[in-house]
């Protein structure tokens, strides 16, 4: 009993000398709690913000039931459903809308940039795609009359000037399936094309002299349609007065009078048949 008194007193003047040791050599509650054999409230502090750094900061506070569980064993993954197939005659299960489309983007108009420079009328403004204009043709040069010489007759009221043809203007030659006597006296088995005798008569005219035609400088048709001559007779009109060609419709005078006189006289394509009655009054 003694002895556990003794003891008991020795702590507490422990105790005391301790306290006042603090007191005066500046202890702190840490030190004092080392002695004493317990743990210092800053070593908690420290061993709990060192727990705290090492935790991953996406983790979120960790609760004590959290902490608890994590002991635990993991569920297994649960199995993904088993697909059912519908009875015989049930309506079918409704199928997930397909998604939506995704938005048209819409590529940017640029507006024109003006580059008027001042003092000049703007362009019209253009809201279409540009067109390019088609070259506008340049115009023919006035017809002259040019000689051409070596001729050819190819057709009837068609020559051959060398690079290109000309065909007579003003007249209309007999078609091929119309027939004609060669002479007044020719019989009937004699027919042949009318075109074919105008023809002969035009190349005996011509004979591969030169001739003289009205043609433009810069007409590039083929065959060009002219009036041609040899010296002061003109071709077209000689074929009409011939009778081996006809007036066209938008002929000079001159062709209508020599086709009248063809009819009347039974020339050529004409004849074959009495003569006009407006011929008999002359």
């Amino acid at each position: 009993m003694r002895t556990a008194l003794a003891a008991l007193c020795l702590t507490a003047m422990i105790g005391l000398a301790v306290i006042v040791t603090s007191k005066i050599g500046g202890l702190d509650r840490r030190e004092l709690a080392g002695l004493m054999g317990a743990p210092a409230p800053e070593q908690v502090t420290l061993s709990n913000e060192l727990d705290d750094a090492d935790r991953d900061p996406f983790d979120g506070p960790v609760d004590a039931a959290d902490a608890s569980s994590s002991d635990q064993e993991m569920p297994p993954p649960a199995s993904p459903p088993r697909r059912v197939d519908a009875p015989a005659g049930a309506a079918p299960a409704a199928e997930a809308p397909a998604p939506a489309p995704a938005p048209a983007v819409e590529t940017p108009i640029w507006a024109p940039r003006n580059v008027t420079a001042p003092g000049m009328t703007p362009a019209p403004s253009v809201t279409g795609p540009l067109e390019r204009e088609a070259v506008p043709k340049k115009p023919l040069a006035p017809p002259r009359w040019k000689a051409f010489s070596p001729v050819v007759v190819r057709e009837a009221g068609l020559l051959d000037i060398g690079a290109r043809h000309v065909r007579l203007a003003g007249i209309a030659v007999p078609d091929d399936a119309r027939l004609c006597h060669p002479a007044e006296t020719a019989e009937a088995a004699d027919e042949i094309a009318c075109a074919k005798l105008a023809l002969v008569a035009l190349r005996r005219r011509v004979r591969a002299l030169g001739v003289e035609c009205r043609v433009s400088a810069n007409d590039t048709a083929d065959p060009i349609v002219a009036p041609c001559r040899i010296g002061a007779t003109d071709l077209g009109h000689w074929l009409i007065e011939q009778g081996w060609a006809t007036a066209a419709a938008k002929a000079p005078d001159g062709y209508k009078a020599a086709e009248t006189e063809a009819r009347c006289f039974r020339r050529g394509i004409w004849q074959a048949g009495p003569p006009p009655a407006d011929c008999l009054q002359n």
